[in-house]
């Protein structure tokens, strides 16, 4: 039997909610392998995870053409809930999970890691940044795209104006 003395616990970055979906949808990505592509960022620690539900219903049976994959997301303060890093799944046509998944893996999980790591100096900072993926079905590509509103940052020393 193992101890946690001698067997080290595996982090895994907590997942807050976990959608279920019908069976013609799948989740691109678990916990345990989208930590792994994690593991280098400041972040890592404050990370939430949700498996979310997915936005909009295909229309008379015909898929979106954009499908949103992933989102990170960073409001401080936090809308809901005590997190303000946020890491959102969102559920993909089974049929597509394969490409979507190689996507993330070859390129997709990169971005995500530079990201995070360029955005880890607004912790704290009232901002509302937000880094998506979103796979275009109609050319079998997974494209991101980032929008940043950051306040500015406010001294909280006075000055003194001596005239």
């Amino acid at each position: 039997m193992a101890t946690e003395t001698n067997q080290e616990k595996e982090f895994i970055i907590p997942t807050k909610y976990k959608t279920p979906v019908s069976s013609n949808l799948s989740w691109p990505i678990g916990a345990v392998e989208l930590t792994k592509h994690l593991t280098d960022v400041p972040q890592i620690e404050e990370l939430q995870l949700t498996f979310a539900p997915s936005y909009g219903a295909p229309q008379q049976g015909k898929l979106p053409v954009n499908l949103l994959v992933i989102e990170v997301r960073y409001t401080h303060p936090p809308f809901i809930g005590d997190n303000s890093w946020e890491l959102n799944i969102y559920p993909v046509p089974r049929n597509m999970r394969a490409k979507i998944r190689e996507a993330l893996t070859l390129h997709g999980f990169k971005l995500i890691a530079e990201w995070l790591i360029d955005h880890a100096k607004f912790s704290g900072r009232a901002s509302n940044l937000r880094f998506t993926g979103i796979w275009n079905s109609e050319l079998d590509e997974l494209n991101f795209e980032s929008r940043d509103n950051v306040l500015p940052e406010v001294s909280s020393k006075r000055q003194n104006n001596k005239q």
